[in-house]
């Protein structure tokens, strides 16, 4: 197996599996909407071909499958999410994979998230439903369900460039967080060696930590003290049911172990949170747009 489609491959998770598979000779197809952007140029000046277009395009992706041996299935991210949209990423996740077993791809791997089983008691149709439909096709297939990236931290719900930290998790509940190369790293691991993980869900992160743990590194790195604001639940359930239900979840029951044991055999060092914000976490917190003088 040595050609991979990558969709998602401009974002985080989709560019640093792109950029790893490349360097393990691959070839690599890179799905994008926006050929011109600069990700996707970047992309392509690794060694990527470009394919124009989105998971909603059915010719793009038949002409592209009869390219390639594997697909990396990563699906477009929704930040505020509703039954609505969990429907359609459902609906567009097992399209793709009917396509995918259509064309007789020889491996999928579809990236999750963890703890979609125990979503899916108030999320019906959502990744849960993606990931059985591909366990149970015709396909060779794995999922993994990445742990919370550390990359996130960047984005505006966070607040870090207001120098907050706006979390809406309870504050004592320790997750696992993982980065986004890591999570390339491990994609390549499982396509060099699909059959051993064909039928597996694997839950893939590192460390964990507290929202407060957190605080304190970024205090610690940043040398200057954040806002923490713990958001309420009942603010969540006015900006989305699903996701104050998810965090509802956390509270109550946490996320279930990871098998570091199985990950370490195959993948012996993930990255520190503290070694991400020493190669490139702070100085991208450092340039968040009106981070002030932090």
């Amino acid at each position: 197996m040595k050609r991979i489609l990558v969709t998602g491959a401009t974002g985080n998770q989709g560019s640093a599996t792109v950029y790893e598979l490349l360097q393990n000779d691959f070839e690599v197809f890179a799905l994008t909407r926006d050929p011109q952007s600069q990700e996707a140029r970047n992309l392509k000046d690794a060694g990527a071909v470009l394919v124009k277009g989105d998971l909603e395009d059915v010719d793009v992706l038949k002409d592209t499958f009869k390219k390639v041996d594997g697909l990396y299935l990563v699906l477009p991210g929704v930040w505020v999410s509703s039954k609505e949209t969990d429907e359609k990423e459902a609906e567009l996740g097992i399209q793709t994979i009917k396509l995918a077993e259509e064309q007789g791809i020889e491996f999928v791997l579809y990236s999750s998230v963890m703890a979609s089983d125990k979503q899916d008691r108030f999320r019906p149709k959502f990744k849960f439903t993606i990931e059985q439909y591909l366990l149970e096709s015709k396909l060779q297939g794995a999922v993994i369900r990445p742990a919370s990236f550390m990359e996130n931290l960047l984005l505006p719900s966070f607040g870090l460039g207001e120098g907050k930290f706006i979390n809406p998790l309870p504050e004592e509940t320790a997750i696992s967080w993982v980065t986004t190369q890591d999570i390339g790293t491990f994609a390549r691991i499982i396509f060099q060696n699909h059959s051993d993980f064909n039928g597996k869900t694997i839950d893939f992160g590192g460390q964990l930590f507290t929202p407060r743990q957190v605080l304190e590194l970024l205090e610690k790195k940043l040398d200057q003290p954040i806002e923490f604001v713990q958001v309420p639940l009942e603010m969540l359930y006015q900006q989305s049911e699903t996701f104050a239900k998810l965090v509802e979840m956390v509270a109550k029951e946490g996320y279930d172990p990871i098998d570091d044991k199985l990950i370490s055999s195959w993948l012996p060092k993930l990255t520190s949170f503290e070694k991400w914000l020493d190669d490139t976490g702070i100085k991208k917190i450092r340039g968040l747009q009106s981070f002030g003088n932090l």
